[in-house]
């Protein structure tokens, strides 16, 4: 694996496989495969790329993951039996693909997917478990009782904090739900370094962003992830790496 920056790292998630992750990235993920059966992008009658027939976007400095789910992911209950879950792990192994991100938007089977990240590190594959992380997480046990079920078997390297929606959020939501959906996390046991936040380039202002940062420094937490960096701005790529010190400004990319 590559060495990461520091002891903060960024990343992110893009829909096009041919966009190239910046140089400060540790991270890079590629989706969103939600025809589940298939393990295509798109739908069953409108498919569209699938790890299985593309190998993982090579980039120097950092480790690329295809991401399995996403909104509007089907059906719902996957992966539901072994066969599915072999079939993650050979597509990841076939292209060459460093591992898995688990977006789970469309009610899963954590079960399975607990099971399925085991048997990625087993074969030295990274996995991280992407979840919302919104007034329902904070407010109800569900969320809490599938994350701790994926922390519990020690084997995800992630679990990353969806504090987003289309757009980004109100500061008042924000403010009522971020900070406590790390607490909660936090209190499931997760490892400090391996929570991440994560946010979206759409709506974003130094005001809210600064305030994610703020979170990260102030817990200690692994870091800050981008929903479809290719669009998010010089200057707040900038911002970000000056805050958590990691020495990779750009002028563009």
């Amino acid at each position: 694996m590559k060495k990461m920056n520091n002891d903060f790292i960024i990343g992110g998630w893009s829909q096009n496989l041919t966009a190239v992750a910046p140089e400060s990235f540790s991270y890079a993920m590629y989706g969103m495969i939600t025809n589940f059966p298939a393990l295509t992008s798109g739908t069953a009658s409108a498919p569209g790329w699938s790890p299985k027939e593309e190998s993982a976007p090579q980039h120097a400095s950092c480790n690329v993951l295809w991401t399995y789910g996403g909104a509007g992911g089907v059906p719902m209950g996957t992966p539901s039996d072994q066969t599915e879950m072999d079939a993650i792990i050979d597509a990841t192994n076939k292209n060459n693909w460093a591992g898995v991100d688990f977006d789970n938007e469309s009610t899963m089977n954590v079960t399975n997917i607990a099971k399925t990240t085991v048997e990625l590190k087993k074969q030295k594959k990274e996995s991280s478990y992407t979840f919302l992380a919104g007034y329902d997480y904070n407010n109800s046990p569900q969320g809490a009782a599938n994350l701790k079920s994926i922390v519990e078997n020690g084997a995800a390297d992630r679990f990353i904090l969806m504090c987003y929606g289309d757009s980004m959020w109100s500061m008042d939501d924000i403010r009522n739900n971020v900070g406590p959906a790390i607490e909660k996390t936090i209190a499931q046991g997760a490892d400090l370094k391996k929570i991440i936040l994560g946010l979206t380039y759409s709506g974003l202002t130094e005001e809210n962003l600064d305030y994610f940062l703020d979170l990260v420094i102030k817990y200690n937490i692994g870091g800050l992830f981008i929903w479809e960096y290719p669009n998010l701005e010089d200057k707040y790529l900038n911002r970000i790496c000056t805050r958590l010190q990691i020495n990779k400004l750009v002028s563009s990319h």
